[in-house]
C-alpha cells in the first residue's frame, strides 16, 4: 500500500520544532518533559560476564564492571523511557541461561544503582531480549551448513553463520522501557529470506552478473540463495502502549559496510537491511514474519526507528531515512564532541565521526528535539564526557516525540 503524500507531508510539517545540541536534557531537566523519551545506545560487546553477577564476573577486587558502570551512568543521565541497548549479548542463546536475561541483570545490577551522587536508580519494568541470528549456524535451526566466508570449511563460526558472531548471541540487541510491550503483537523478521525481497543486492554466483572469486572476497551460490537471511541480527517491530495509543519501535542493527571483498558484498547486504524499514513503513506486500503474517505496517500507525544502521550520510541512509517522508529527519542531533571532530551530526568515533546511530519517529509523532551524548568537556565536573568514552566508541542518541496531537490537528489531519 502506498501512503499518501499529502498527509504525510502535512504531519511532518507540525512536528517540526527545534533539535537540542549538546547533552540537553539530562537528569536536571527531566521533571520538565512531558514528551516521551525515545534512544538508542551501542554499548560496544558488552558481554554476559560484564553484567551478570557470578563469580567469575569481576576481578577480585572490585563486584563492577567499569564499561558497564559507564554505560549505566550515561543512561541515568539522559533517562530515555524506551532504549535500544546494541551489542548487549543474548546469555540465553549463548547457552548461559541464569535466572535472568542480560538486559535485566544489566538493569538491576547497575541502573538500579545511582552511578553517581546526582543520579537516581532507573527501573524499567518492560524488557525485550529477542534472538539473534549472529552466531546461528544453519544447522542450529534445522537446515544444511554452508561455506558462506568461502574459507573451504562449511559450519565454521564466525563466517558461516548467518550473522557474525563467535557465539550464538554475540552482539545481539535488546529493549528496555517505561511503557508496557504486547508481546503478543511483536513481529520478528530474523528469518526472513533476502531472496525474498524483490530487487535485493545479494551477489549470487548465478551468471546474472560477474562476481570475483579471489581470496578474501565473498558472494552466495545459489544454493545458499536460497537460505540466506537478510538480517545480520534481526529486524523486529516492537508496539508499545503509551498514552493511549501504540507506537511501533522498530529496531535493527545491520552489518557494516566495510570489511569487503570486490563483490561488496557487506556493503550490499547493508544496503538491503536499511531497505527493509523504508519498505516496512510504505506497507510493502513482500514482507513476511517469523510466524508467517504477511505485509508491512499498518498504514497509519506511528513509530521511532532506534537502530545503529551503520550507514550515514552518502550511504542508504539517504534514500531510505533522511530523504524519505516516511521519517521525520528535517533536524539530526548534533554534539559537541562530533563538531570537534569534524561531523557534529556523528554517533561514533570511528571513521574520524561518523554517523551510524538514529533514532527517528515517524511524521505521525510531534518531534520536540534530540541530541547525541558527546560532551567535550565534562558539565561542571559531572564526569559524563568520561563516562560515554568508557562506555562505547559510540554515543548514545535520543530524541523526544510527543505523542498526543491538539484535537484541531488531528481532526484536519484526518480530513486530510
Amino acid at each position: 500500500m502506498v501512503q499518501n503524500t499529502t498527509r504525510r507531508t502535512f504531519l511532518k510539517s507540525i512536528g517540526a520544532t527545534a533539535a537540542t545540541a549538546g547533552v540537553a536534557g539530562t537528569a536536571s531537566a527531566q521533571e520538565y518533559r512531558t514528551s516521551t523519551r525515545f534512544a538508542v545506545f551501542n554499548i560496544e560487546e558488552l558481554t554476559t560476564g560484564q553484567v551478570q553477577e557470578t563469580e567469575s564476573s569481576f576481578s577480585a577486587d572490585d563486584s563492577t564492571d567499569e564499561q558497564a558502570e559507564a554505560a549505566a551512568r550515561v543512561i541515568q543521565e539522559i533517562r530515555p523511557d524506551v532504549i535500544a541497548l546494541k551489542e548487549l549479548t543474548n546469555n540465553i542463546q549463548q547457552g548461559k541461561a541464569t535466572d535472568k536475561t542480560n538486559v535485566r541483570a544489566f538493569i538491576d545490577n547497575y541502573l538500579r544503582e545511582p552511578q553517581a551522587d546526582h543520579l537516581d536508580p532507573i527501573a524499567y519494568p518492560y524488557t525485550l531480549q529477542p534472538k539473534s541470528n549472529t552466531g546461528v549456524l544453519p544447522e542450529d535451526e534445522g537446515e544444511t551448513n554452508y561455506d558462506f566466508n568461502k574459507d573451504g570449511e562449511a559450519g565454521s563460526r564466525p563466517g558461516d553463520a548467518f550473522g557474525f558472531g563467535l557465539y550464538p548471541g554475540h552482539y545481539a540487541f535488546a529493549i528496555a522501557s517505561q511503557y508496557p510491550i504486547i508481546e503478543s503483537e511483536i513481529r520478528t523478521f530474523r528469518k526472513f529470506r533476502w531472496k525474498d525481497m524483490p530487487g535485493n543486492l545479494m551477489p549470487v554466483d548465478d551468471g546474472s552478473e560477474t562476481l570475483s572469486k579471489e581470496d578474501g572476497d565473498l558472494w552466495l551460490t545459489p544454493e545458499e540463495a536460497q537460505i540466506y537471511r537478510l538480517s545480520s541480527k534481526t529486524h523486529i517491530d516492537v508496539p508499545i502502549r503509551m498514552d493511549g495509543e501504540v507506537v511501533h519501535g522498530l529496531v535493527s542493527h545491520p552489518t557494516p559496510a566495510a570489511f569487503d571483498g570486490a563483490n561488496n558484498f557487506n556493503e550490499r547486504w547493508n544496503h538491503d537491511e536499511n531497505r527493509f524499514w523504508a519498505d516496512y513503513v510504505a506497507s510493502a506486500d513482500y514482507i513476511y514474519d517469523d510466524d508467517g503474517n504477511e505485509g508491512g505496517l499498518e498504514d497509519g500507525a506511528p513509530y521511532v526507528l532506534m537502530g545503529d544502521m551503520n550507514t550515514g550520510f552518502g550511504g542508504p541512509a539517504d534514500t531510505f531515512f533522511i530523504e524519505n517522508d516516511d521519517f521525520y529527519t528535517e533536524e539530526l542531533p548534533t554534539s559537541a564532541g562530533g563538531n570537534a571532530v569534524g561531523n557534529q551530526y556523528a554517533t561514533a568515533e570511528f571513521g574520524g565521526g561518523s554517523l551510524v546511530d538514529y533514532v527517528l519517529p515517524s511524521p505521525h509523532l510531534t518531534y520536540e528535539g534530540g541530541a547525541v551524548v558527546w560532551p567535550t568537556a565534562d558539565d561542571e565536573g559531572s564526569g559524563l564526557a568520561e563516562a560515554a568514552e568508557t562506555a562505547s566508541d559510540h554515543r548514545m542518541v535520543w530524541a523526544d516525540a510527543n505523542l498526543e496531537r491538539p484535537g484541531l490537528i488531528r481532526s484536519l489531519v484526518d480530513r486530510l
